[in-house]
C-alpha cells in the first residue's frame, strides 16, 4: 500500500465535506442561539457551574456570534487553517465543560448547544463533539482542499 499523495483528490474532497459539515453545524448552533434572548443561553451556561456570574451574559452574547463566524468561514473556505483550529478549540472547550459537569455529578437534561432548537443529552453531545473535533482536525490538516474563498482571494492578488 502506498502513502497518499499530497494532492489526493479523494482526501481533498473528504476534507472539504468535513469542513462544510462542521461549518454548517456551527452555523446552526450559533443561529439558533442568536434568535433567543442571551439571558436564556446564560441560564443554560450557569447550569455548568464553570463561570463566575459576571461572565455568563457576556459569554452568552459572544459565543453564538463566534460560532456563526467560524461556521461561515469554514463553509466558505476562508482562512481554513485558522477557522478549523478555532473550531477544534471550541469543541475541546465543549468536551471539557461537559466532562467536568459529568465528573462532578451535575445533572444536565440538555447541553444547550442548539438553544431551544435541538435538545441533546450530554452523552450524545460529547460523542458529537468528539466527531466534530476529529472532522475539524482533518479539515485543518488539508486546509487548502477546495478552499473556495481562499482560492478566490489568492487569484485576485495575482
Amino acid at each position: 500500500m502506498t502513502a497518499p499523495s499530497a494532492s489526493d483528490p479523494r482526501r481533498d474532497a473528504a476534507a472539504a465535506a468535513a469542513r462544510t459539515i462542521v461549518g454548517l453545524i456551527l452555523l446552526a448552533s450559533g443561529v439558533h442561539k442568536s434568535f433567543a434572548a442571551p439571558e436564556e443561553f446564560a441560564a443554560v451556561i450557569e447550569k455548568y457551574y464553570l463561570l463566575p456570574t459576571s461572565y455568563l451574559l457576556p459569554t452568552a452574547k459572544i459565543m453564538p456570534a463566534l460560532e456563526v463566524l467560524i461556521g461561515t468561514a469554514l463553509v466558505l473556505g476562508w482562512r481554513v487553517r485558522l477557522s478549523a483550529t478555532a473550531a477544534m478549540t471550541f469543541f475541546g472547550i465543549f468536551l471539557t465543560a461537559l466532562a467536568s459537569t459529568k465528573a462532578r455529578g451535575i445533572p444536565l437534561e440538555d447541553c444547550g448547544c442548539f438553544g431551544k432548537g435541538i435538545h441533546l443529552k450530554p452523552e450524545w453531545t460529547m460523542a458529537l463533539d468528539t466527531v466534530l473535533l476529529g472532522l475539524s482536525y482533518f479539515s485543518r490538516s488539508r486546509s487548502g482542499a477546495h478552499a473556495w474563498l481562499d482560492a478566490w482571494i489568492e487569484r485576485g492578488k495575482s
